[in-house]
């Protein structure tokens, strides 16, 4: 058996670099931190709307909103719209005479409502909404009879007759099936309680 050698442990262990754990490690973690959230940002802000874009947008909401239905369940025409329309021909057309009579338990009152009404239509649309009132006549009459026996003493007395006009223009509309008739106009009208 040969005997054994002294080796130097000293010299034959490598020497392995210490990882150092201090401020340095710290200090790169917070850089590549602060990268990423401003890539992030750099990314939102690619993507968000410009103020042009936004007061565009707040527009087209503005719009639609005015157009869209109302609290009671009514359409609401913009003013744009309407101006719109007013420079179009137009024809107006009689919807009929009305003659309602309601009784209101409540007060023992009796309301007598008489009044001419008339649509407007457009004038390259008038063919077709002559066609469909003759099929539909019967139904117009009954959905604008009930919107004038359901109306308060308070929508019959306001001077444009706003609420009513817009409650018989959406039913009328949506009988024909088409928003043929643009607007509504009461000619003749008088209401009287009893």
């Amino acid at each position: 058996m040969p005997a054994p050698t002294m080796i130097d442990d000293a010299a034959s262990i490598e020497t392995v670099p210490e990882k150092k754990t201090g401020i340095m490690t710290l200090v790169k973690a917070l850089g590549l931190l602060s990268v990423l959230v401003l890539l992030q940002a750099v990314g939102v802000s690619m993507l968000l709307p410009t103020s042009a874009e936004t007061s565009k947008i707040a527009v087209k909401l503005a719009a639609a909103e005015t157009s869209s239905e109302t609290d009671d369940g009514t359409a609401a025409a913009s003013s744009q719209e309407t101006s719109e329309l007013a420079t179009l021909d137009m024809r107006e057309v009689s919807l009929g005479t009305f003659h309602v009579v309601t009784y209101d338990a409540d007060t023992g009152s009796t309301l007598n409502v008489d009044f001419d009404l008339f649509g407007t239509v457009l004038a390259s649309e008038e063919g077709e909404f002559l066609n469909l009132y003759s099929v539909n006549e019967r139904r117009l009459r009954e959905q604008i009879l009930v919107t004038v026996r359901g109306a308060d003493i308070t929508d019959l007395s306001d001077p444009d007759l706003d609420l009513i006009k817009r409650k018989i223009l959406e039913k009328t509309n949506r009988t024909l099936g088409k928003p043929l008739i643009h607007e509504a106009i009461f000619s003749k009208f008088s209401f009287i309680e009893r």
